[in-house]
């Protein structure tokens, strides 16, 4: 969508060093909220941007160019540089894209809103925003440390399961580099192979594939933090992040064999020995509503949640409604 006058898919250098002066502008807290996990996914989001007045706007919609519709669009919270929001100045540069997608006839509402940023838009728009925690796609931070060594009764299970692979199997724990990339798309590939998925898990499954082989390019950034598990010379587990913020790393990507016991305790614990020492929490993303997914992060006992939320103007409501009865 060409709401704002510049995309992902063409990016000159200056656009990548404007990006990422606004991305790393503020605290955010979110794994979305970078330069490299925008871009890595932005054959799924189709992201564009334009600078307005002190801020960075991005909207996109979700799927590939042309293959959804535009009323499908979203738009980001609005990236500063400077550290801090002027509200009056927010609430314009909010109200122009709000015209912008009236003008395209695009159901105007915001996406993915950190819930510590939720009081910059309620204070820019007093009683004229509704808001809607996403549960789904809270994230998941946890401390460091616990996941490293495992440690307490609560995690004990956990902890077996990590000393048992490493009594039982000789590995060599190494960083990864873009010349692994065969054996990387191979055990990604391995990992997709034991069960059967619906069209759309497929459809998920095939984006994360071009996302993950995109990342591979960006490993030597200093950064991005990758770490692989070999057992015999072959490629058994991978984790792939990099930093949000000052004392905490996002973990993007987690891949490993689930025939080896102990394998993603163990790869996960590699992970976090790697990452630098000011380093204190590591934020492993939200669980998409998945059950599976969310009892198996839920049981590692997260330090917080990062909360996200939907926003949208209140004389919009009817229009959500709708869209939201279309989608389901």
């Amino acid at each position: 969508m060409d709401v704002f006058k510049h995309c992902l898919e063409k990016l000159k250098p200056e656009d990548i060093e404007t990006l990422n002066e606004y991305f790393r502008g503020y605290d955010y807290r979110g794994a979305s909220y970078t330069f490299l996990a925008n871009y890595i996914w932005k054959d799924s989001y189709s992201m564009c941007w334009e600078r307005i007045d002190e801020y960075l706007l991005m909207a996109g919609q979700v799927g590939e160019p042309g293959e959804v519709e535009e009323t499908e669009a979203i738009l980001a919270m609005p990236l500063t540089r400077t550290g801090t929001y002027d509200v009056q100045k927010l609430r314009k540069v909010v109200l122009e894209t709000k015209r912008r997608f009236d003008e395209m006839g695009v159901v105007f509402r915001m996406v993915n809103i950190p819930g510590h940023m939720v009081h910059l838009l309620k204070e820019a728009f007093p009683d004229e925003f509704d808001f809607v925690h996403e549960r789904d796609y809270d994230e998941y931070v946890y401390e460091k440390d616990k996941l490293m060594y495992l440690s307490g009764r609560a995690l004990h299970k956990k902890k077996n399961h990590l000393n048992y692979f490493y009594r039982t199997y000789h590995y060599e724990v190494k960083e990864l580099t873009a010349d692994m990339e065969p054996q990387i798309m191979d055990l990604v590939n391995r990992v997709r192979e034991v069960r059967s998925y619906t069209q759309e898990e497929e459809d998920s499954l095939t984006a994360e594939k071009k996302a993950i082989r995109r990342i591979l390019a960006h490993l030597e950034e200093e950064n991005v933090y990758s770490v692989g598990i070999f057992i015999h010379g072959q490629l058994e587990a991978f984790a792939i992040g990099e930093r949000l913020n000052e004392d905490t790393a996002v973990e993007h990507f987690e891949k490993a064999n689930d025939s080896i016991r102990g394998l993603y305790q163990a790869i996960c614990s590699e992970y976090c020995q790697i990452l630098p020492e000011e380093i204190v929490y590591v934020n492993r993303e939200e669980d998409m509503g998945l059950e599976n997914l969310r009892q198996a992060k839920e049981a590692l006992r997260p330090h917080h949640m990062e909360e996200r939320y939907l926003g949208y103007l209140k004389k919009d409501e009817k229009k959500i409604e709708e869209l939201e009865q279309e989608n389901n």
